[in-house]
């Protein structure tokens, strides 16, 4: 039966995200450098003890990675108006969306890039291994230089460093959505106030998006004055708000018959009226 005592997780794996292998662990500082001299290691490897030498390789690897985002990335440096014109444009959830699509868009072209580099890291090493010999000709010292080769960690290198790019680019997503998020609660319910206004003209009631505030407000322009009475009451409308639209449908025969079709057409396409005027035909 298993105890009470909860088991706590290996601390190797705290604030990592999932990556715990060396290199990782010295880029994020989560462990002590190297303390060898790595160019006295690099100059003189037949001296170095095989720490020493994983620490080389380790460098090595860490400052490959490095090169190769700060060629991907690069730096850029916009100018002094384009970053004026940014600050001064307003911010909405559309443009807040335009920005995540055009970084999802950047990032594949980055990662097709880092893939041919990968490919062509590859190639040369493989042509590298297979040019190389042993300078003792013994079976068991090539096996053995044969096994120190395999191309096993080259392979996840590659994908550490897919992974690590994924994240980062997941990471720096993270605060747009939620920041688009708040945009886009905030214009919803402020498109709702204005739809639940009762429309000031002809502009405004074709720019209701909901399309059934729009129809009770083409149901009130066709009603007769106590079932105008009734809705102003129920949707809490005044006279003076409701009067500037009443004029112009009574005097604007194209937009009294836009109305009137709005009101035809759905009333076709709502299937419960279809549905009992088929049962009034049945029944008699």
């Amino acid at each position: 039966m298993a105890s009470g005592t909860q088991r706590q997780p290996d601390a190797v794996y705290k604030d990592h995200n999932g990556f715990t292998e060396r290199v990782i662990l010295k880029m994020s500082g989560a462990v002590p450098p190297a303390k060898c001299n790595l160019h006295a290691v690099a100059a003189h490897p037949e001296n170095a003890s095989p720490e020493d030498l994983r620490e080389l390789r380790d460098a090595i690897q860490r400052r490959q990675f490095v090169e190769d985002v700060m060629e991907l990335r690069g730096t850029f440096f916009p100018g002094l108006e384009a970053i004026k014109k940014e600050n001064e444009k307003h911010e909405t959830s559309a443009t807040i969306k335009e920005r995540i699509q055009e970084k999802q868009k950047r990032h594949i072209e980055e990662i097709s890039t880092l893939y041919q580099w990968q490919a062509q890291d590859y190639h040369d090493e493989m042509l590298d291994l297979s040019q190389s010999k042993a300078d003792i000709d013994d079976p068991a010292v090539e096996a053995y230089y044969k096994t120190t080769r395999s191309n096993f960690e080259m392979a996840t290198s590659f994908d550490n460093d897919l992974d690590r790019l994924n994240y980062a680019h997941l990471t720096s997503l993270i605060p747009l959505v939620k920041e688009r998020q708040v945009y886009r609660l905030r214009e919803e319910a402020e498109q709702r106030r204005r739809d639940q206004l009762f429309p000031a003209s002809i502009s405004d009631f074709r720019a209701i998006r909901n399309k059934d505030t729009q129809l009770r407000v083409a149901r009130f322009l066709t009603s007769n004055d106590a079932v105008r009475e009734r809705m102003m009451d129920e949707f809490s409308w005044v006279w003076r708000q409701v009067t500037p639209l009443v004029h112009e449908y009574d005097r604007t025969e194209s937009f009294k018959a836009e109305v009137q079709t709005l009101l035809r057409d759905m009333e076709v396409q709502d299937p419960r009226k279809a549905r009992r005027e088929s049962q009034n035909t049945v029944a008699s």
